[in-house]
Parts: C-alpha cells; structure tokens; sequence
C-alpha cells in the first residue's frame, strides 16, 4: 500500500490562513477523509559570508516560536519576484552590514518538507566590503565572527543547532569551500 499522493490526487479545499510571509492551505486527498495542512513559503536565500582571513560571520538573534537565542547562518525571506542571489545580496547588507564581491551558489534545501514547501538557496559570500544599507528596524541582530574549528566544536556541543545552518556548513565543507 502506497501513502503516495499525487498533484492529480489532492483536492485543494481552502487557504486557512495567511500573513506576509506564508500562507496554510487545507487539502483533501480524494481517496481519504484525512485532510492535510501545507505551508506554502517563498522560499529564502541562506549564506555563509566568509572573511579574507577565512573566518565566517554568523548571526546571533531570537526566535520567537523556540523562545531562544540562535546562532545562524545570515539569511532571508525572498520578496515578490526577487532571485535567490538578490536576495542574499540584500540580506548580507541587512543583517551583516557587508556586500559580498563574490558569491558561489550551493544549491537547494527543503528545511521542513513535512509541513511546508520552503526551499532555501545555499551561497557562499566572499571579498566582503562594509555596507552602508541599514538593518531592518524591526530585527536585533548581533553579527558573530568565528573560525572554522570553533565553528565546529559549537556544533558538537549543540551551542550551533540551527539546521540550515549546519546543512550550509556541511555542504561547503563537502564542496572544499571552507
């Protein structure tokens, strides 16, 4: 037996709930009384901004839905329209307060494909310059700066527990980025 659903077989039922960011929908498989719930997200652009010396700068900011501090990869919802290397440009001059002369991509991420559609674009940020962009009024965000071995050694210890994050850090460690 087979829990596959495909597109043919679901029956969109409503949109339950939106704000500016996502919205939920209900849906309803046709061979089933169960109904299912999807959040639908733009996606976001995650990125690594890796110093000349070699260290990278992370961003250290609450979470609300945990109630806690974390420590993270720079990143941000993309807007309207916007490509995921916009974006990332954008959010680099945001959060970090830096441009980034260079940028490699890494691919793709579904952090949370359980509940929600989000799909998150990797990059790495080199030749970084300071920006003058100011940061959303609306964030609090204290830029950390770390070496490559602290990095690691925060994430044994579960002090560096954000999965994009690690997901980020493992695919450029793989690809021999950093």
């Amino acid at each position: 037996m087979s829990n596959k659903i495909n597109d043919e077989d679901k029956v969109f039922i409503k949109k339950v709930y939106e704000c500016p960011v996502f919205y939920v929908e209900e849906q309803q498989p046709t061979d089933t009384s169960r109904k299912r719930f999807a959040v639908r997200h733009p996606g976001a652009a995650v990125f690594l901004p890796i110093t000349d010396t070699g260290s990278i700068l992370f961003v250290q900011q609450y979470r609300m839905p945990i109630g806690r501090e974390l420590i993270e990869a720079p990143a941000g919802t993309l807007e309207s329209g916007e490509l995921p290397l916009h974006c990332a440009q954008r959010e680099i001059q945001e959060e970090v307060g830096m441009r980034a002369e260079t940028w490699h991509e890494l691919g793709t991420l579904y952090p949370a494909p359980g509940f929600c559609d989000e799909l998150q674009y990797l990059f790495i940020a080199r030749d970084l310059t300071p920006s003058s962009l100011p940061a959303d009024a609306d964030e609090n965000i204290t830029v950390i700066e770390m070496e490559r071995d602290e990095i690691f050694m925060r994430i044994a210890s579960g002090d560096i527990c954000d999965g994009k994050t690690i997901a980020l850090l493992l695919r450029a460690q793989l690809l021999r980025l950093i």
